[in-house]
Order: structure tokens, then sequence, then C-alpha cells
């Protein structure tokens, strides 16, 4: 990495992109393990029936999305966030120029050129992961639906594999050759 201290703009777009990107991450999540449509109107199904009660599966789907849209909403306002973020980064990044090695760059060690690659690649996945979000919220429910779905969600995959990537490069630089840099990135650097 170069050490170049980090602007006021860099700092800000990083950590609300992060923000962001937990947040979708996070309440991707919950929908898809703790929230799911099919476990909680199975749940309800189940608890009722206990009771001597009946309730019919597309019924208890439907109770399941009005309790979960509420928290699924906000994957879609972290979502909007991040469009205008990822704009805004992009043009910090250009205007300000890189603050990794680019992977192409002459003399550039295969680490460099490794950790400049995944950041680049990161910034190309979350560009697909907001069309594919954008398409899917307010695109045509066509046969490319199910394609724009997987993309999504394959791409969020790798998004928070890089998050733990992320951390990890993180904790080994601090404790060898970039130390203080999670302290640059809070401060600045200067």
């Amino acid at each position: 990495m170069k050490q170049t201290p980090f602007s006021f703009w860099h700092r800000f777009l990083h950590w609300t992109i992060a923000l962001g990107i937990l947040l979708a991450l996070f309440t991707a999540f919950l929908h898809a393990i703790w929230m799911n449509g099919n476990a909680m109107a199975m749940a309800m199904i189940s608890s009722l029936a206990e009771k001597g009660m009946a309730l019919p599966y597309d019924e208890a789907r439907v109770i399941a999305r009005k309790i979960s849209t509420p928290m699924f909403q906000w994957h879609f306002y972290a979502g909007y966030a991040l469009i205008p973020l990822l704009v805004l980064r992009c043009i910090n990044l250009f205007a300000g120029g890189l603050k990794f090695t680019s992977p192409f760059a002459d003399g550039a060690t295969l680490e460099q050129r490794f950790r400049g690659g995944l950041y680049i690649l990161f910034y190309i996945v979350l560009a697909v992961i907001l069309a594919m979000g954008l398409l899917l919220k307010f695109g045509p429910r066509n046969d490319l639906h199910d394609v724009f779905r997987m993309a999504h969600i394959y791409c969020g995959y790798f998004a928070g594999g890089f998050v733990f990537i992320h951390f990890a490069g993180l904790f080994i630089g601090e404790h060898t050759t970039d130390k203080g840099i999670v302290s640059k990135m809070i401060n600045g650097g200067e």
C-alpha cells in the first residue's frame, strides 16, 4: 500500500460504504435465515396445529412476508445509499489517485497485484450487485429475473467473503508491514 495520507472524503466514503455493505449483508442474512418466509410459515402452521387450528400454507406465507418486509426494507435502503456512494468513491479514486498499487503497475509485487486486483474486482462486483438489485426491484419479471437474482446473491457471497479477506489483511498488515493502517483510515494518517 502506498504510504499516502487518506483524505477526509476518502475516509468518509470508505466508512459509509462499509456501513452500507454491512447493513445489506446483515439484512440479507436475516432474511435468508431467521426471517425466512418458508420457515416462519411452517412455524405458524405447526404452532396453530398444536392448538387445533389450521392455517393454509399460502396464508401463512402472506403473514410471514408482512412480518419480514419492514426489516428487509433496510436492505433496499442500504442498496439505494450505496449507489451514489459507489459513484462518488470511483470519482474520488480517479481524482485523488489510487490508495492501493495498481495490479498493472510495473514492478508491483505479487502481493500488491493480488491486493490491487482484489480491490478492483470488489468495486466491479459491488456495481454488479447494485445493478442486479435495481433490476430485481424495478425490472420486469421475465426469464432473466432468476439470472439477476442469482447474480445478485453470488456477488453478495463474494462481498461477504471480501469483508473477511479485508479484515484478515488488516490484521496481517497491522502486525507486519502496514502498522497503523487502521488508525490512518480513521484519522487520515497525516
